[in-house]
């Protein structure tokens, strides 16, 4: 993968970067930016797929510079890509590529990290609970009905379509 991207004043080639870090280096240099994960939670779980619906609806308050960028970055490392709106033509839609589809349970393990040893909000906690330690069957229709939603485009999600027992 050749990518130049631009974070701030840092210029990154990580073509260069991927071929001399280890694969966990990689990934936190990667994907450990505060609004990464955030960005993918509200595509993945709560179907915010255009600019103003995260930005409007983003619990922890991203500003627009920091959306508009972390957005172009996440479409260069191919964890969304972009589509033009069937409804308003100058509105895109963000949508979870195989990447960022598989990035949604790591999400769900670092949820049970912080459940366990910090004290994030109970009500997510309880909605995210049942995928804290998700295999087989519940994390298998999760991810199966998020390449419906998002790769295939074969359905459209309801709310909160991603809880166990709406699975």
């Amino acid at each position: 993968m050749y990518v130049k991207v631009v974070l701030g004043t840092v210029m990154l080639d990580l073509n260069i970067v991927e071929k001399e870090m280890c694969p966990i280096g990689l990934a936190g240099h990667l994907l450990v930016d505060k609004w990464v994960p955030i960005i993918i939670r509200d595509i993945a779980l709560f179907d915010r797929r255009g600019f103003n619906e995260i930005l409007k609806n983003n619990r922890e308050g991203i500003s627009s510079a920091s959306l508009a960028s972390r957005l172009q970055y996440m479409v260069q490392l191919d964890l969304l890509h972009v589509e033009k709106s069937d409804a308003h033509a100058q509105k895109k839609l963000y949508f979870l590529t195989e990447a960022g589809i598989a990035f949604v349970p790591i999400l769900f393990q670092l949820a049970s990290w912080t459940a366990k040893f910090r004290e994030p909000a109970p009500d997510i906690v309880a909605l995210t609970s049942p995928f804290h330690s998700a295999e087989g069957d519940l994390k298998k229709k999760l991810l199966d009905r998020l390449r419906q939603i998002h790769v295939m485009k074969t359905i459209e999600p309801t709310p909160l379509w991603w809880l166990a027992d709406n699975l």
